[in-house]
Formats: C-alpha cells, sequence, structure tokens
C-alpha cells in the first residue's frame, strides 16, 4: 500500500528514445529540490529499421505502448499533478508516427515529439541540474540511437546547438554487417563521421567552453565499461573517461564478436551491437575538439524534463531546481576517486598550513582560509588523473566538478583557483574562472597559491624529506624559510625557489631557502 507524504506534490516524466524508454517519477516537499521516488529504463528499440524503411518496427511498437502503460499506471498510483512524455528521432521521421501517437493518447499520454533544439536544450539542463557549482560555459554532447545533439550553454542560454544524424542505431544499420565489423565497415563509418562532423567542429571551437560533459546510454555504457577494466569504481554523479582510453576500449571492442561485447560491457548488453559505432562518433568528435577528456553524466534528457516541468508548474518560483539525495564524497574520496598520491598531499598541506601561520603577518589572512587551503592542497595534484601536461587545469575541473560536502559554492571557487595555480601561470584576469571570482576572492587566491606553489616545492621528490620549517621576516621585503632535515634537501630548495616566485610578486618581497646548521647542509 502506498503511503502518500500529504505535504508533497507528484511529477512524472517519460522520454521516448530511438533505444529506449525512460521513466522518472519524482515528488516536491519544498521550493527547489525534488525526490526521485521511481526511476525505471526500458532497452526497447523504438527506432529499429526506422532510419533505413521510414516505417516504425511492429513489434517494437507493441512492446514500447506496453511499457507505456506501465508507467502511466505507476503514474497513477501517485496521482500526480502533471505527466509529460517527449518522443525524439525515431518518431521525427517515422511515417507512421501519428498512428503511434494516437494510441498512446487512449493511454492517457499526450506524447509530444519535440524538434532537436528542444532535445538539445533539456539535455543540456539535465546535465547542469545535477551540477553543484555554476557552469560558466560548458559543451554538451549526447549521442542518442538516431542522432547526436551537440550544444554549448550556461544555465540562461543556448550559444549554440546542433543535431546531427549520427546516431548509434542509425550509424550501425547503415553500415555494419559483419560480426564483427571489417574493417572497410569501420573506415566507411568513420568516414562518414569526419565529414559531418568538420564543420560543426569548427562552428563550436569558436566557443570558449570551460568543460565539456557527455551523456546518454553510448557514452556511459563507454564509460563503465571504461572504470571496469581499469578497475577504477565510479564514484558521484560525474565520472571521467579519457580520449586515451576511449581509443583503446574501441580498438578492443570493434575486434570483438557481439557475444563478447555483450559479456565485457558495462550496463545493458543489449547495447553491444551499436557501441562500436556510438563510440567511434564521440572518439572523432573529442579527436576534431581536440578534448583530452570529458565528463560523463548519468544525467540527461529525462532529468531535463523534470526540471523544466517543475519550472513551467511553479513559474513563481524563480530558482534552480536540484534533485535530493546525491551522496556527497569527502575530501580523502575525491583524492582515491582521482588515484592521488596521499603523502605527498598530506606533505604539501603540512607545508602550507605551517607556513600560513607563521606568515600570518604578511597574509593578513584570517585562519577561517585553513582549511581552504589544506583542501586545495590535499588535491592540487588530481589533475594528473587526465595528464601530466596542463594538470593544474585539469585539477581546476576536477575539483569543480566533486561532490565535496565540507564547502559550500564560494568555498569550492577558492579551492579549485587555489590548486589550478600551484604551477605555471600567475593568477590573471585573463582567465575566465578567476575573472569570475570577487576581488577579496581573487586576493585570497593570489594569497594562498603562492604559499601552495612554495609548499609543492618544497616537496619536489614527493619522499617528505622536509620535518621542518621555520619562517622570519629578517629585514624589510623579505622572507626567510629555513629548512630541518637529515636528508640532502639540494632537490626541495631547487624546487621551492623556482616556485617562490609568486609569493615574490604577491607579497613584494624576496624569499631566501635554506637548510639550517644540524641538518645535512647543502
Amino acid at each position: 500500500m502506498l503511503v502518500y507524504d500529504l505535504m508533497a506534490e507528484y511529477f512524472a516524466v517519460v522520454d521516448v528514445g530511438s533505444n529506449a524508454l525512460r521513466f522518472q517519477l519524482a515528488s516536491v516537499e519544498q521550493a527547489g529540490t525534488y525526490r526521485i521516488l521511481e526511476q525505471e529504463r526500458q532497452p526497447i528499440r523504438l527506432g529499429r529499421k526506422v532510419f533505413q524503411t521510414g516505417t516504425l518496427d511492429k513489434e517494437s511498437v507493441e512492446t514500447a505502448l506496453n511499457a507505456l502503460r506501465d508507467f502511466r499506471s505507476a503514474a497513477d498510483r501517485y496521482q500526480v499533478k502533471t505527466f509529460r512524455a517527449v518522443a525524439t528521432s525515431a518518431l521525427r521521421e517515422a511515417s507512421d508516427a501519428r498512428s503511434f501517437i494516437t494510441r498512446t493518447e487512449k493511454l492517457g499520454i499526450n506524447l509530444e515529439v519535440i524538434p532537436e533544439e528542444e532535445e538539445a536544450r533539456l539535455i543540456s539542463l539535465g546535465i547542469m541540474s545535477g551540477l553543484r557549482f555554476d557552469l560558466a560555459l560548458g559543451l554538451f554532447i549526447d549521442i542518442g540511437g538516431g542522432s547526436v545533439e551537440i550544444s554549448v550553454a550556461n544555465r540562461t542560454s543556448t550559444f549554440c546547438l546542433f543535431s546531427l544524424p549520427l546516431g548509434a542505431v542509425r550509424l550501425t544499420e547503415k553500415f555494419i554487417e559483419s560480426d564483427p565489423p571489417t574493417k572497410k565497415e569501420l573506415k566507411n563509418l568513420q568516414r562518414a563521421v569526419q565529414q559531418r562532423l568538420k564543420p560543426v567542429a569548427g562552428r563550436i571551437e569558436q566557443e570558449k567552453f570551460t568543460m565539456a560533459f557527455g551523456s546518454a546510454g553510448t557514452i556511459t555504457a563507454l564509460a563503465d565499461t571504461d572504470a571496469r577494466l581499469t578497475g577504477e569504481p565510479r564514484m558521484g554523479s560525474l565520472a571521467v573517461l579519457k580520449r586515451s582510453r576511449l581509443k583503446a576500449l574501441l580498438e578492443l571492442l570493434k575486434s570483438q564478436s557481439l557475444s563478447q561485447r555483450s559479456a565485457l560491457i558495462a550496463g545493458d548488453p543489449k547495447r553491444a551491437d551499436i557501441i562500436v559505432a556510438g563510440g567511434l562518433v564521440l572518439l572523432e568528435l573529442m579527436t576534431q575538439l581536440e578534448l583530452d577528456y570529458l565528463f560523463v553524466s548519468n544525467r540527461g534528457l529525462r532529468d531535463g524534463l523534470i526540471v523544466d516541468l517543475l519550472r513551467h508548474y511553479y513559474p513563481d518560483r524563480e530558482t534552480l531546481w536540484s534533485q535530493e539525495g546525491h551522496r556527497p564524497e569527502s575530501l580523502e574520496e575525491v583524492g582515491e576517486k582521482y588515484n592521488y598520491d596521499a603523502a605527498h598531499a598530506y606533505q604539501v598541506s603540512h607545508l602550507a598550513l605551517s607556513l600560513f601561520y607563521q606568515l600570518q603577518g604578511l597574509h593578513r589572512l584570517p585562519e577561517k582560509y585553513t582549511t581552504i587551503l589544506h583542501a586545495a592542497a590535499i588535491l592540487h595534484d588530481i589533475g594528473l588523473f587526465i595528464a601530466y601536461p596542463k594538470h593544474h587545469k585539469h585539477s581546476y575541473y576536477l575539483i569543480k566538478s566533486s561532490g565535496l560536502n565540507s564547502f559550500n559554492k564560494s568555498d569550492l571557487d577558492l579551492i579549485a583557483n587555489i590548486a589550478r595555480y600551484h604551477r605555471k601561470t600567475h593568477p590573471s584576469p585573463k582567465h575566465l574562472p578567476f575573472s569570475q571570482l570577487s576581488p577579496s576572492d581573487q586576493d585570497v587566491v593570489r594569497k594562498l597559491s603562492a604559499l601552495l606553489r612554495v609548499a609543492d616545492g618544497l616537496d619536489r621528490s614527493h619522499e617528505s624529506r622536509v620535518k621542518e620549517i621555520t619562517c622570519t621576516l629578517p629585514r624589510h621585503r623579505t622572507v626567510s624559510i629555513k629548512l630541518s632535515s637529515s636528508s640532502d634537501l639540494k632537490t626541495e630548495i631547487e624546487g621551492a625557489k623556482e616556485k617562490a616566485k609568486l609569493m615574490d610578486e604577491v607579497f613584494n618581497v624576496e624569499t631566501l631557502i635554506q637548510q639550517v646548521k644540524g641538518s645535512k647542509r647543502v
């Protein structure tokens, strides 16, 4: 027997896609948040042969109608306020779509066939509604059964969007007949994808997006399969898929038979026949856009539907809707998720905090910022999970995407920026993330990243050789840092001196670093 919350209101949505039907039922108890009560995916390929014959497959139609009947019954049990169902590329192209829609109406479902632009908007809305930070500008990629939706947007505006007939089902039916696919089939498929994506990639490159996201079944299956093969469990709502790893995964998948792929891929084994085509589209898109990696979200069109529905149902509530129940991640979990060097991270944190306390007369920041500095120190190198080049920038985006439970949005912005500036260029208003901070927060980032850099240099060997540091201000505009250790600290001193340039600039000082008597001298 159902137990209702008399204060709650209930809503349901359905996404009738080319490769699956997705249902979501949510309750709202207070403005701005909703709770998912039921969620289901039925792997019904309504787009089977549609892109070849132009008509719906009769068996798929009957199976889809049965699923929709069950979804409608679930919604009725909760007496939902609003039930919205939308369909995408399969019904956009099927000549007999009207007949299917008429039959759904008899089930009490008003099925909307939405245009490509609306589909892309809802997908980006669904992904952004799951983020724990405000996204300046994002690239969103969704590979469906019939089409690929690509958009560049933020929470308020869409700057460009494309819907391309490069869906995984469509391409598989058009190009792949053999098991496993032949080299000729794959070459023809890849050539067609390259030609279609080239002008689109050129247009997208003009937009200065800061993060790239992928969603929908094909991309999530690839990310989950990659995680399974590498032994890296997925934590939180976002995973990271590297282009280099995607390329290696596809080399394996396209050499396997259908049965072998079915046993290997994560999630729905029925996706095994289309995953190669979908993966090749993603790899080509990442290659043309020079994306080293993208964030893979388990949210998409269905989530965008529910958020959009709530916005329209509560027009007087100007709020950003988010889902309840996300499991927050701790600092250590985020570090472990991205294979951080824990010993190095904690040594850098220890040294950075020692610098902070001993140089308070110089930086004049309140003690509350020690937690910010500690977090930035612990996570400063997690970008190495992606690659060594630009790893400071990768760290910024990984921190921003994390589900840290101890920090609010403002704190997370500080942590990410401080970690971003632990190497290479100095903080600059020319950098979009830094420019979006308030002047006072920019000052905090400059000062704390200066301390973090020196601390990081003092553990250049990653062997925790420095046991103690003593900081003094022996004369005007001079900072003296003396190091104690039983080891030779030549490497650490060279590293710290190199990284002290930001400290010299920010505090208008000259930083002197040396190993003290009584320990092994350099």
